[in-house]
């Protein structure tokens, strides 16, 4: 990892020392933590830094409920800032379909359900389950959206309560630059369909 020390000039380009700016700001120097963790060098810190926040525009579907397939469209979409986690995007589905937060879950992505080699997973409060179907996963609350490598196109899969199976694919609308329009993320921008009872038979 690149070393910054106290009396060097801050990252983010203020022209002050790091200890007189981002270093005294807990969320400015996370900022600066991850830079550092990424970048190879300092040119490369500082690009990272400078890069204005990306939002992602994110289609939700519900493919399935256990055995039982969805034959019409129920999804939700959504914006949401880069910096948000994949904890934090399971938390806006489960508000979004009215589930509720009492299951574990798991991301898997790629194209391929149960990819365990592609799993971010975590229980309902955000711990992580350090292995799942017998194979360790990565943190679901440590993978901010924005490290991802998320492009426009690109499906991945959602699996909420590993014994009902709730199966959404989950795909990359859009990715855009944050402007200074964008106060109220995270925002849901489309809703088609009705989400089912969780714990009831799908509607037709």
């Amino acid at each position: 990892m690149l070393k910054i020390k106290r009396n060097d000039k801050c990252p983010c380009g203020s022209g002050k020392k790091y200890k007189k700016c981002c270093l005294a700001d807990p969320d400015k120097n996370s900022e600066i933590i991850r830079a550092r963790s990424i970048a190879h060098t300092y040119e490369e810190l500082y690009q990272i830094i400078a890069k204005p926040m990306d939002v992602y525009r994110l289609k939700v579907e519900l493919i399935r409920m256990g055995f039982q397939e969805i034959d019409t469209e129920v999804s939700r979409t959504f914006e949401i800032e880069g910096k948000q986690t994949l904890y934090d995007l399971h938390i806006n589905i489960q508000d979004a379909f009215d589930w509720d937060n009492d299951h574990m879950f798991s991301f898997y992505l790629s194209d391929k359900l149960f990819d365990q080699d592609n799993e971010f997973s975590a229980n309902p409060l955000g711990e992580h389950l350090i292995s799942t179907f017998g194979k360790s996963s990565k943190s679901a609350s440590d993978a901010q959206l924005r490290d991802l490598g998320l492009s426009i196109g690109l499906s991945f899969w959602y699996l909420f309560d590993y014994g009902d199976e709730l199966v959404h694919r989950v795909t990359v609308e859009e990715v855009r630059e944050m402007t200074s329009k964008d106060i109220d993320l995270p925002k849901m921008l489309h809703q088609t369909g009705n989400a089912p009872s969780q714990y009831g038979n799908v509607e037709e």
